[in-house]
């Protein structure tokens, strides 16, 4: 015989686990940030510039810049403290707070959001941390080499051992705009 208590009592017993498993797959997964806490939606710009942080340009950018004072000034085993100063000056002049700007615009221009947050993941990946430093390595390890090499050509011009082309020779003669 059918009973209804029993049927009544089963079908909203099985309502109720429906509605529960309902109700805990709509539920943020624990063991994930909640997008609004740890998942933060980043603006192109911010993505941009969390890219060229994590990959190192504003170091990068002001360690170029340092081969100036090789250049120009002189190498660092002549007068180091004074390369070591005139290194400062120039990051703080002309380095990356400088030209920050210009590299996020330019990132912004050429990737989209997408790409941006997957060079950030990219970035982020140890592999690329190690390849990243290993490049710093690298230039560093070159530095010896550049800097008697740079020194020579300076020396060289300054003497007169490398020749000015004339059209540039006459292009230096005009006055700076």
């Amino acid at each position: 015989m059918f009973n209804l208590q029993s049927w009544r009592s089963k079908w909203l017993l099985g309502v109720c686990t429906i509605l529960a498993a309902c109700t805990a797959n709509s539920q943020p997964d624990p063991s994930k940030p909640s997008p609004a806490i740890g998942n933060v939606v980043q603006s192109k710009q911010e993505l941009a510039r969390a890219v060229l942080s994590e990959i190192g340009i504003a170091q990068q950018y002001d360690r170029y810049l340092g081969n100036i004072v090789d250049i120009t000034v002189a190498p660092a085993n002549y007068k180091p403290k004074f390369h070591t100063w005139m290194q400062g000056v120039l990051a703080r002049e002309a380095g990356w707070k400088h030209a920050e700007s210009k590299y996020l615009t330019r990132l912004e221009a050429t990737f989209s959001e997408a790409e941006l947050q997957e060079l950030l993941t990219l970035a982020k990946q140890p592999l690329m941390k190690k390849l990243m430093q290993a490049e710093v390595q690298a230039y560093g390890d070159a530095a010896p080499e550049r800097r008697k090499r740079l020194d020579k050509v300076w020396n060289d011009y300054n003497s007169g051992r490398i020749q000015m082309p004339p059209e540039i020779l006459k292009e230096t003669e005009q006055p700076r705009r």
